[in-house]
This record gives C-alpha cells, structure tokens and sequence, in this order.
C-alpha cells in the first residue's frame, strides 16, 4: 500500500534535517572557523551562545533546580544544554533526529568526563515508557518538525504528571520575521519574485549541505493553543532576543546599529524578539 502524500512529505523534511544539521550542526557559525569536533568548537560555540545570542536562557530555564530530575531533552544538537544538564547534576536522556549529532554529543560532553545517554530518535515518535521523565527541554528545534502538536502531544506522554516541558521556539510577531526577512528581503527587494516566502524563511539556517530544511514561526497565542491542545497547562511564556544581526540589512542604517545599545535592543525583544520561550505543565 502506498504511504498517503502527507506522511511522504513529512518524512522527506525529516531527511532534510537529516542533512542540513549532519553537515553543520547548530552554532557552526560560533565557531571561529574551527569544525565541529574538537574541545575548541564547542567551547567556542558555548561563549558565543552565553554571552551575547541567548544569555537570557539562564535566567528564565532554572538548569540548577533540575539534579536528581530525570530530563530528556529534545533535538540535543551538538550537546551545548546537555552540558549544562550535565554540569547541574540532571540525570540526562537526549534524542536527536541527525546520527552525527549523537557523536558531536558524546565527543563534546566527554571533554569534561561525562557519558551522556544520547540515541537517535523522532520527537514524534519518541521511544520511550509513558511517565519515564520529570522535565522535557527543547531549544529551537521542534519548529523543524512537520507536526509539532504530535510531538508535544508524545511529549507529555512520556512525562510523569506534573511534569515540566521547556520549549523554545521561533517568534512570528518578531522585528526579525516581519521587517527583516518579509517587509526589506522579501517585498522592498523583490524576494518574491526569485522564490516563495517559505523558502526565504528556510534560507535563515546556516548549513554547508544543499537543502532548505523546514522552517515554522509561531506567536504567543498560537503556541499557547498547541500547548493547551496537547495536554498542558501554560504556566509562563516570554520572548527574548533581538541582536543587531536581527535587525533589517539595509546599508544607510547599517553604520546606525552599531550605535544602538544591547539594552535597548534587549528591551525591545522582550515583545518582539526572535524567540518565544514557554514553560508548560502536564495536565
């Protein structure tokens, strides 16, 4: 029997995140040129992503509170967070859909003596027990995937009752998507006529292969609905992160970035910033 056309599409986004990542993981651009593998990579990557893309993570995910908790953590990249799972005494699990990911994992995080459970997995299909975690993670990742509601829905089945699920994701209603990729790239430089939106959205993510790997935004609003339609109540949602890479490239205001404070930006992104973080509750 042949697979129904959407079950055909989904499977051939999931081999494009396949490739897309197995080739670059995430914050390959972080790493000063080195290529993933050695200490220095992901070290450098760490302090790009601390100290000026997402400084705001530790303050609003409480890594510390997590040891002794039984946390699986979905889509662990290059294991940036499973350090830091790791490092605050988590009793760790991760997934991630890209084979070379486990490896980047296991190679980065035994740097400094740790042995992570990392395999290769689906967040839509996730293979574990129902009730086997206290906290789920993921941070920017799940907007990859074809169902998202699937996924939060496998999400809650595998965490215990009242278990904790932190999600991170892009922001539709953000100065990023609606001035610098739709209104300047997309529509004053004719973007639309060379290719569709979806794709120019694809085209956001760095990667030395040659696909266009899925990309969806959400807001507030639509987030909370998924949330609440997969079986968790939301307990707080916040957006962060607007940077000067984020704002529009158009060259007479370029020089004019330079001058505009981090703080004003920071200000700026806690409502229209490029990430929506959510902190859900199993119902």
């Amino acid at each position: 029997m042949a697979k129904p056309s959407w079950r055909v599409a989904s499977l051939k986004e999931k081999e494009k995140a396949k490739s897309t990542w197995g080739a670059s993981p995430a914050g390959t651009t972080h790493g000063h040129g080195t290529k993933p593998g050695p200490r220095e990579f992901f070290e450098n990557v760490i302090a790009k992503r601390s100290t000026y893309e997402i400084p705001w993570l530790f303050e609003l995910v409480p890594f510390e509170s997590f040891r002794n908790k039984k946390v699986i953590e979905l889509g662990c990249g290059a294991g940036y967070d499973a350090y830091e799972f790791h490092r605050c005494g988590a009793d760790y699990a991760g997934i991630d859909i890209t084979p070379e990911n486990i490896v980047r994992t296991k190679t980065h995080l035994g740097f400094y003596g740790y042995t992570p459970q990392v395999i290769e997995g689906d967040a839509e299909n996730l293979p574990f027990a129902d009730g086997s975690f206290e906290v789920a993670f993921s941070n920017g990742v799940l907007h990859h995937t074809p169902d998202m509601e699937r996924s939060f829905r496998e999400t809650r089945r595998v965490l215990k009752p009242g278990g904790e699920f932190w999600v991170i994701l892009y922001h539709k209603t953000s100065v990023f998507y609606w001035i610098s990729l739709f209104l300047v790239e997309h529509i004053l430089r004719r973007g639309f006529l060379k290719r569709s939106f979806k794709n120019r959205l694809s085209m956001i993510e760095y990667t030395t292969s040659n696909e266009l790997p899925l990309v969806n935004v959400y807001s507030r609003r639509e987030l909370k609905n998924i949330l609440q339609n997969s079986g968790f109540i939301v307990e707080s949602l916040w957006v962060r992160k607007l940077v000067k890479e984020d704002l529009p490239s158009i060259p007479i205001l370029q020089n004019l970035w330079q001058h505009i404070p981090q703080v004003w930006l920071d200000a700026v992104g806690k409502r229209f910033g490029w990430y929506i973080i959510a902190k859900a509750i199993k119902r």
